[in-house]
């Protein structure tokens, strides 16, 4: 190789690693904004809490399920005294979509729409949900609020449903879920609390044996958002993207390797998610360690990482995501999260998530 071939190769490689410094210098630099004052935010709209005979309508916005796999979650919820109808989704199949998208989307704008549905409850997750947000009618969902639970993939609807309706969604239990669960397994137990109550939750109760974790100490309010990591992700550079500004936001996924967890996260905080948030509620990451190579760093560290560069509140171990333990999670509600120096914490909804029956 000549010598100005050679220089200019040298020359390269020099400015490739300044550009590459310089990026990471400015990472570690940047400043966490502010927390937004939580009375900027207007409260999302909000249907009426159950009581028995309500009818509860199920959806499969996504993939498809063998029936034998949910039938036991309508038992569940007959035994509560609830009524169930169940939409042509349900028994679909289109590839792994549970129908085409036209008809998943027909479902979604019908039982909201339909007044004898008082909550709609996701039949699974997989794979689905973002191709029918483009046809959704979000005006008349607006028009007629009411709890859509469900939680994975269904966090595409959570977020489009919160930006462009401005209803309240929650992040709970899945109809196959619930085929799985007693009426005493805290899942359940949380799910029937929930869908009854109309004054706020209060402090979200933990499993036997478990304990939020405060990874950055510090106290932080504003509505709770999120969900899915992977899903969140997909919508950004989207119409619906998740703006955030001022919540608390929410963030669950499954076998995502660590590496995987900290590119993601870097993109959350490179297109400014994590620096609107107030702050950030970590909930189960499983199967995150389950390859991991000597000297990789675990999920737990990449977390640590992250939420100490975004510098604001931050708990972990929330019950929520691929895990057994599922509380009942409003979004589009206002919280109070604290995280103290000595290691715990707590998450207090201090808003209700439906209204009373009989209410406008």
């Amino acid at each position: 190789m000549d010598i100005k071939r050679k220089a200019a190769m040298l020359v390269t490689v020099a400015f490739f690693s300044f550009c590459v410094g310089a990026v990471a210098s400015a990472a570690r630099r940047e400043k966490p904004r502010p927390a937004v004052a939580a009375q900027e935010f207007r409260s999302r709209a909000r249907g009426h809490a159950l009581k028995k005979g309500d009818c509860i309508g199920v959806i499969a916005p996504a993939s498809w399920e063998e029936r034998s796999e949910w039938e036991a979650g309508v038992r569940l919820l007959k035994s509560r005294g609830y009524r169930v109808k169940l939409a042509p989704s349900c028994t679909a199949s289109y590839g792994f979509f549970a129908g085409s998208d036209e008809s998943r989307a027909s479902d979604v704008n019908r039982f909201f729409c339909d007044d004898e549905v008082k909550a709609i409850l996701c039949l699974c997750g997989g794979y689905g949900s973002p191709r029918i947000l483009d046809m959704l009618d979000y005006a008349e969902i607006a028009r007629h609020p009411k709890p859509l639970i469900g939680f994975s993939d269904v966090t595409a609807l959570h977020v489009a449903l919160g930006e462009k309706s401005g209803i309240v969604t929650v992040h709970g239990p899945m109809l196959v879920t619930l085929a799985n669960k007693s009426a005493n397994d805290y899942t359940a137990k949380e799910f029937f609390r929930g869908v009854a109550a109309d004054s706020p939750l209060g402090a979200l109760p933990m499993p036997s044996g478990k304990k939020l974790k405060a990874v950055v100490p510090g106290t932080a309010e504003g509505v709770v958002v999120g969900g899915n990591l992977s899903m969140i992700l997909s919508l950004i550079g989207t119409p619906y993207e998740l703006k955030g500004d001022g919540a608390l936001l929410l963030l669950e996924d499954v076998d995502v390797a660590s590496y995987q967890l900290d590119r993601a996260l870097w993109q959350l905080w490179r297109s400014g998610l994590l620096a609107r948030v107030n702050g950030i509620l970590f909930g189960a990451f499983r199967g995150g360690d389950d390859e991991l190579e000597p000297g990789d760093f675990t999920t737990a560290e990449v977390i640590g990482q992250y939420a100490r560069l975004v510098g604001k509140p931050a708990i972990a171990d929330v019950p929520a995501g691929h895990i057994w333990n599922n509380g009942y999670i409003p979004f589009g509600v206002h919280a109070v999260m604290q995280a103290n120096a000595d290691g715990t914490a707590s998450l207090v909804f201090d808003e209700a998530a439906a209204l009373p029956q009989g209410s406008k």
